[in-house]
């Protein structure tokens, strides 16, 4: 037999010795791409998957930088930010306050504001639950008519729930007409608002502009229909009062993350005092200057 042929054959020694050499490079491989997933995972999210795993484990004195230490600069003041309302930025910290006994109305007085220049009188109905108060004009004697519709409802004693204001504007002639007498309506319905709300919803409204907003105790949403772009929808809901006055705070449910600052709530009672002489041009007040 020639030489080269007894070179090939190997013994079972030289076998394992092979198999020993894939197995240690196999594993070396394998080694290399889990280390190199692992290190991508614990680097993500700027490397907070690290610094979670160290604090379980309890290493963050030794693998973790120490916090720079706290430095108390003199404030700078910043621009506003373009989102604030302007209102909101035109006023002050600190300014004199007036305060004015609000006009009480029930839910059918206040329906029957919502009487029209052109005389529509509104629909107010009672049920054994609730009210409800309806008006609904239009404009031009078209096929489609340009119109607005006012819903609002309520339960008993007087308990606003929610108001609907629909206007459609199908006649491109009568649009600010129909805009102006909507929004009319929608003020003299008279909701417990600040002037600077009413104004914000006129200027939404005449501008129709699409928003959701939480003002005040009120949760209101202008949307335009996807079926019909002439239409448009105003809906203004209470929010649900959760704590009256007297009563202590509630816990806020993720009191573990989020901080919470103790605030105390006064309830000012306003009593309604003899008329005082003022010029006319001043509006009624209940505390006098000074």
């Amino acid at each position: 037999m020639p030489e080269e042929d007894q070179a090939r054959i190997l013994t079972p020694a030289d076998r394992r010795r092979r198999q020993r050499a894939a197995a240690l490079a196999f594993s070396l491989f394998l080694a290399c791409v889990l280390a190199a997933l692992a290190a991508t995972v614990l680097a993500v999210n700027n490397g907070r998957n690290f610094e979670r795993l160290v604090r379980q484990v309890g290493l963050e004195d030794y693998l973790l930088a120490a916090p720079p230490a706290l430095r108390i600069d003199r404030q700078r003041r910043q621009p506003p930010a373009s989102r604030f309302p302007p209102w909101l930025l035109r006023a002050g910290l600190e300014r004199m306050a007036l305060f004015e006994k609000a006009a009480t109305f029930s839910a059918e007085e206040r329906c029957n504001l919502l009487r029209t220049e052109k005389g529509t009188q509104p629909t107010f109905t009672t049920s054994d639950d609730g009210w409800e108060c309806l008006i609904f004009e239009e404009f031009d004697t078209s096929p489609e008519p340009a119109s607005f519709f006012i819903q609002a409802r309520g339960g008993l004693p007087d308990t606003f729930r929610n108001f609907r204001l629909k206007f459609s504007l199908t006649n491109s002639l009568t649009e600010t007409v129909v805009l102006n007498e909507a929004i009319a309506a929608m003020q003299r319905f008279d909701l417990p608002m600040a002037p600077e709300t009413r104004a914000y919803l006129a200027e939404k409204l005449s501008a129709r502009v699409e928003f959701t907003s939480t003002s005040e105790n009120y949760w209101m949403a202008f949307r335009q229909e996807i079926i019909d772009k002439r239409r448009y929808n105003l809906v203004i809901l209470p929010l649900p009062q959760t704590i009256t006055c007297g009563d202590p705070a509630l816990p806020s449910p993720d009191s573990a993350n989020r901080p919470i600052y103790g605030m105390t709530v006064g309830c000012l009672s306003l009593q309604p005092t003899p008329p005082q002489p003022e010029p006319a041009s001043s509006p009624p007040s209940l505390f006098p200057a000074g």
